[in-house]
């Protein structure tokens, strides 16, 4: 008499299904092997995570488009305030026409403004660390009070720093650095066109 509590035998066309799940584990396993031997920045683990998922923005997505919402309401700030994606984080680049008069580091009445107004978004992700970099053309600099484009950059990186936080930002998430004209962005143009590109303060969120 056959056996009727044996297990039946799996049916020829559905034999690929096991090799299939197995190949899945193994890619799945092999993923996960590459992202813990590799360090990876929050940002960039929210922004490969959201997009796995399906899932709404990461937030510095979400940052960013409020960034440029403020920017598109606003004609003082059109081509002044750019919000970028890079590997490490959100970088929110103003201009230094906007921010400071030439080769003076005191922050202008309007740079305040726009200044507190991106820190009144900054206040939506509280726990990020914010980081102010300043940035130079390749002209050299020498005056009475900076005698080369290190001072002057990290000068106005301290400055707007300063005024993030007295925007509210809490001093224990802000760090600033300075790298004169040693990061030059690659871009076209005339000469004074590239160098008015490279004459930046950038507040990056990570």
């Amino acid at each position: 008499m056959d056996d009727l509590t044996a297990p039946a035998e799996p049916q020829q066309d559905e034999l690929w299904l096991i090799s299939y799940a197995d190949l899945l584990s193994l890619l799945v396993g092999f993923f996960i092997m590459i992202i813990a031997a590799v360090p990876m920045r929050q940002a960039t683990f929210e922004r490969i995570a959201a997009a796995i998922s399906g899932s709404k923005s990461a937030p510095l997505q979400q940052l960013r488009e409020r960034v440029e919402d403020l920017v598109a309401k606003s004609p003082e700030l059109r081509d002044r305030v750019i919000a970028r994606d890079d590997a490490e984080g959100l970088g929110i680049e103003f201009k230094d026409a906007l921010l400071f008069d030439s080769g003076s580091a005191d922050v202008r009445p309007e740079g305040r403004r726009a200044i507190g107004e991106v820190a009144r978004l900054l206040g939506t992700l509280p726990a990020r660390p914010v980081l102010v970099e300043g940035h130079t053309d390749e002209v050299p600099i020498r005056t009475a009070h900076f005698h080369s484009n290190w001072e002057l950059s990290s000068q106005r990186a301290i400055n707007v720093l300063a005024a993030l936080e007295g925007s509210g930002i809490p001093r224990e998430r802000l760090s600033a650095r300075a790298f004169a004209d040693t990061r030059p962005r690659d871009v076209q143009g005339t000469i004074e066109e590239r160098r008015l590109a490279n004459r930046r303060v950038v507040v990056r969120v990570e």
